[in-house]
């Protein structure tokens, strides 16, 4: 029996009869069906890492206050970054994209105020937003109420926060 180390199978050719021809080329078979059952678990897992979020979100605030009434706004993210300060002009929105990696879950808080109003909101939470906001984004409407989520599944703005 001749054995040779190839490509990726192991070949065996026996020249004597054909019955261990016919063997061979089973084991040969039975080879490269197991080596793509490995194969494919180790593909998807380097496809998994190099790409390492699952979900894109986009989260917006829309300043809602009417006049002329700007919006104050600080958002951040306990476990990832802060987004800074700014002002949110009346009519204008601020929004930012995060991903949301595997096997993290992300939040994201604002400290908001106008006036003499001033409340932090937990603007994003993944276990209670992902499923709420319509096609990965979330619509806040900041009133002088409170903040207004739109739910896709209602097609409209729900109070979700009084100041």
């Amino acid at each position: 029996m001749k054995v040779t180390i190839g490509g990726n199978y192991i070949h065996k050719q026996n020249i004597s009869n054909s019955k261990s021809i016919m063997k061979s080329t089973i084991t040969m078979t039975a080879w490269k069906f197991d080596e793509q059952m490995i194969m494919f678990p180790l593909v998807l897992l380097v496809i998994v890492c190099s790409h390492p979020t699952v979900n894109g979100f986009e989260v917006f605030l829309i300043n809602n206050l009417g006049g002329n009434t700007n919006l104050a706004v600080h958002c951040f993210s306990p476990q990832v970054k802060n987004l800074g300060s700014l002002v949110i002009l009346p009519g204008d929105d601020f929004h930012w994209e995060f991903g949301i990696n595997i096997g993290t879950t992300a939040e994201y808080e604002c400290d908001m105020g106008y006036g003499n109003k001033q409340k932090r909101f937990q603007v994003f939470a993944e276990r209670r937003d992902a499923l709420r906001c319509g096609n990965q984004k979330c619509y806040w409407r900041v009133d002088r109420d409170g903040l207004y989520l739109y739910i896709k599944e209602v097609d409209d703005y729900q109070k979700q926060f009084s100041w």
